[in-house]
């Protein structure tokens, strides 16, 4: 691979893991304040597939167009650009929760 191209992802990964982390710290106080945060890996998974419910009905609604209505329009606040990808945040966060409480598995190096 290009080194040009293994530079620029890697820039625009950090900038992932940021989203990421935010989000986790956004949920870290609400799991704090209601359930003391620990959940079940099934858990997890209930609530990754509600939010992933939600982005998916957000991404069949012709207003959507290219991640034009965002997650945060349905709770009633300020509408941001970024549509669906604010569910994406939050299940990838939602995914880091989960293998933070329950473990985190280690892919296995290709041969």
């Amino acid at each position: 691979m290009d080194e040009t191209l293994k530079a620029f992802r890697k820039e625009v990964r950090k900038d992932v893991y940021k989203a990421i982390d935010g989000e986790r710290d956004y949920q870290q106080k609400w799991e704090d304040a209601e359930s003391k945060g620990k959940h079940e890996t099934g858990a997890f998974i209930l609530f990754m597939e509600h939010y992933l419910k939600e982005a998916r009905r957000l991404e069949s609604t012709l207003e959507n167009g290219g991640n034009g209505v965002p997650a945060s329009h349905h709770l009633g606040r300020d509408v941001r650009p970024e549509g669906s990808l604010d569910f994406v945040r939050k299940v990838t966060a939602l995914g880091v929760a989960c293998m933070e409480q329950n473990g985190a598995p280690q892919r296995e190096a290709l041969a």
